[in-house]
């Protein structure tokens, strides 16, 4: 009948639409000329003992003749959309698109597993490697890279990852590296536990969603003390953004480390630990009062690339 006849036509063209979108989405990226390459090195971890394997991939433009600047980007808590293409290892969105980006824009980029062969799941908050490490580490490996510019390295993270990166304002960090990168961006870092900032030679930018679950005062806090200390850094709110940068997002019940927004954690090089209001404090006490039953959902990510495009500017604005 004429009624089942146009039923059928508006479902095929539904089905041509959504596997053409689905096709140019794949294609977008995997056609792309480029050359990826796994690395496997090791980087000691205290919480990890004997388990000191680190897995991360590499993705270079072709068709490249001048050293590339490269960026390296940590997953958050869920690797949960990228999947490496030489080895088990897996990442999430946010690094996802950041090689995406970071390919056009002429970047070499190398996203790291932080979480391989250690069996954790998301919510295993407290199993969390400390991860700082991993990324000094891998920089030693690139840096003798012909390919790659030595003097041109960022780093970025999504939520645990940009809690990592926010990790280098401790000197011991980078050790005998006093020039570990040209610029860091830290996308929807907690900021509720923070290392004591000292002034450092790198730019930093923090994203922040007004209406994430790790509520954005607490890394406005962080953000004024590493301002004090002389070091460059910027700061972006964006309106109506969760967490995960998407839209209509809702606060639930779950895991997070965000109950001390409004009284954040300092973590002194002196290896003491105070409040922000200036009371003595122990790790046991941070954890305890710290991590909450509360959680974000909506992923929708609408505003993802809208936060990959502050971070590129920001990169480009300090690339040589």
């Amino acid at each position: 009948t004429s009624t089942h006849s146009i039923k059928y036509f508006i479902y095929f063209l539904y089905m041509k639409i959504y596997f053409c979108f689905i096709f140019c989405l794949f294609f977008s990226f995997e056609a792309f000329p480029k050359t990826i390459e796994s690395i496997h090195f090791k980087s000691p971890d205290k919480k990890y003992p004997g388990k000191d394997d680190v897995v991360a991939e590499l993705y270079l433009p072709k068709n490249t003749t001048e050293k590339l600047p490269v960026i390296i980007t940590q997953h958050g808590s869920s690797r949960d959309t990228h999947k490496f293409k030489r080895s088990k290892g897996k990442s999430d969105e946010y690094s996802k698109r950041i090689i995406k980006r970071g390919l056009k824009e002429g970047y070499a980029v190398v996203a790291i597993d932080a979480f391989y062969k250690k069996n954790i799941k998301p919510t295993d908050k407290k199993k969390f490697p400390q991860g700082t490490d991993y990324a000094i580490a891998l920089k030693k490996i690139l840096a003798k890279d012909s390919r790659l510019d030595a003097n041109n390295f960022f780093y970025t993270g999504f939520s645990w990852g940009a809690e990592k990166t926010l990790g280098y304002f401790h000197p011991k960090s980078y050790k005998n590296d006093p020039y570990p990168f040209k610029a860091i961006v830290a996308a929807e870092p907690g900021c509720n536990a923070v290392i004591e900032p000292t002034k450092v030679n790198f730019a930093t930018l923090i994203l922040k969603g007004e209406e994430s679950h790790y509520y954005y005062q607490a890394c406005e806090t962080y953000t004024n003390m590493i301002k004090q200390t002389g070091s460059k850094v910027e700061y972006i709110l964006m309106p109506k953004v969760n967490h995960f940068f998407s839209t209509k997002g809702k606060i639930g019940k779950g895991v997070a480390f965000n109950g001390c927004s409004k009284d954040i954690a300092i973590f002194g090089i002196d290896r003491k630990v105070r409040w922000f209001s200036g009371a003595q404090t122990s790790r046991k006490e941070v954890i305890k009062k710290c991590m909450t039953k509360e959680s974000g959902s909506g992923r929708n990510r609408k505003k993802l690339n809208e936060a990959i495009n502050y971070a590129f500017i920001f990169f480009n604005k300090y690339k040589n």
